[in-house]
């Protein structure tokens, strides 16, 4: 086979419960099954009761030779909210495990799954420190005595070095004991 990377070519637009929505990009079955045509593959799927839960099972065949079945995804039952129609919704987690069990079965990765996206240098996430009014309060609050202990249990030298989540997380904790 060639490349074993397959770009994601459609995008899926989704609607929160709090009435925002958020995208993602996927790859469909069918540019699946056009990269398996090109390579000689085909396969088939079923679904298969394994341990009272439900299984998508593929079949693969290389040229001529039928492989014995690979188990897959679990087929989970989908998550309704509002006035969804469930059986869309039940389609669309069907469609998902088909998909990644396919994906699976012929070890083929998207764009963002593949090695080479691993080994590319992370990005540093800026780190914002606590502010001055942050380390004011936790000294006022804190004895040096638990300042140690926080820094030691966050792996710092020393409060400037607490992030402001760290800080506040600190502060917060405190005064809940309190």
């Amino acid at each position: 086979m060639e490349k074993t990377t397959i770009s994601k070519n459609q995008t899926a637009k989704v609607k929160t419960k709090s009435g925002n929505e958020y995208s993602y990009k996927y790859v469909d079955i069918a540019q699946i099954h056009e990269y398996l045509e090109k390579n000689n593959a085909r396969y088939y799927q079923y679904i298969e009761r394994i341990d009272d839960d439900d299984y998508i099972m593929t079949v693969k065949i290389i040229g001529d030779k039928e492989l014995p079945p690979l188990r897959g995804c679990r087929v989970v039952d989908a998550t309704l909210f509002g006035t969804e129609n469930p059986a869309q919704k039940q389609g669309s987690a069907l469609t998902y495990a088909r998909r990644y069990s396919l994906l699976m079965a012929f070890g083929l990765a998207t764009e963002d799954d593949d090695a080479q996206s691993l080994s590319k240098p992370k990005t540093e996430k800026k780190v914002t420190l606590a502010t001055s009014k942050q380390i004011e309060t936790i000294e006022r609050l804190l004895t040096s005595e638990q300042i140690q202990k926080a820094c030691d249990l966050v792996k710092k030298d020393k409060l400037e070095d607490f992030t402001i989540q760290e800080a506040s997380s600190l502060i917060s904790k405190f005064k809940e004991e309190k």
